[in-house]
């Protein structure tokens, strides 16, 4: 399943290099499907300002490759989409 999911990945050209970028820092992060990070630990360790991972994220989101995390109403982290496992 993972192969088939970054291969489907890969082929999207929908995503930008920064879309890529976020998406690698948070699978290097996970702890099997999920990894909790908060935006500004993402930005600071790619040097990006905020609000470019927060667009990069929304994309991944919207792509159905990632999805949101909350608890109580605060964003924790996110979930990988796996292929075959939402």
């Amino acid at each position: 399943m993972l192969k088939n999911w970054l291969r489907k990945i890969a082929l999207d050209k929908n995503l930008r290099g920064e879309d890529y970028r976020v998406l690698l820092f948070l699978l290097s992060n996970a702890d099997g499907e999920t990894v909790e990070i908060s935006q500004a630990e993402i930005a600071s360790f790619l040097e990006y300002k905020q609000p470019r991972v927060s667009r990069a994220l929304k994309r991944l989101d919207e792509f159905k490759i990632i999805k949101k995390i909350f608890i109580a109403g605060k964003l924790i982290g996110y979930r990988f989409l796996i292929e075959g496992e939402n």
